[in-house]
């Protein structure tokens, strides 16, 4: 008859095993994992270790951003937040004085005028119906196409010969 036996080998401890031992279940009951919890916890507190608000509450602008964050959390201003300004413009001189921590979306280049979608997506202006002068431009609905403007039906003619 064999039975199981560990040995240490340096810092590694090997657990020789018999098949009858390897057979049984194991009788060890893991506890219930915790649910992960978001920015709002139960009690509709902050998490402020939550890996959603991507270490924004820790760093230089770390108290700026949870009193911003927490005034707009907690307001009931309508629209919300709307009594919060004086915090988000502090958190935001704050960030503009650290532009290589908190501007990692563009890698810490401030390009603010720069809109990247918009050189991405040109712009199709042989679709734009000119206004006549005595319609306004913001009538809500769609001005009518001008004279001189061909139609598409006599352009896919004027194609096809």
């Amino acid at each position: 008859m064999s039975f199981s036996f560990c040995k240490q080998f340096g810092k590694d401890k090997v657990i020789f095993v018999t098949k009858e031992d390897h057979a049984t279940p194991s009788t060890i009951e893991l506890p219930a994992p915790e649910p992960a919890e978001g920015v709002i916890t139960k009690d509709g507190n902050i998490n402020w270790s939550c890996p959603c608000l991507g270490g924004m509450a820790t760093g230089p602008c770390g108290v700026d951003f949870r009193e911003a964050f927490s005034c707009f959390q907690y307001s009931k201003a309508e629209p919300k937040g709307s009594d919060c300004f004086e915090a988000f413009t502090k958190m935001r001189d704050c960030f503009q004085l650290y532009p290589t921590v908190y501007n990692k979306a563009n890698g810490g280049v401030d390009d603010d005028d720069d809109d990247p979608l918009a050189e991405a997506l040109p712009v199709d202006t042989s679709t734009e119906v000119p206004v006549k002068e005595d319609q306004p431009a913001d009538s809500g609905a769609p001005a009518p196409p001008a004279e001189d403007v061909p139609s598409q039906t006599s352009s896919a003619v004027e194609k096809a010969q």
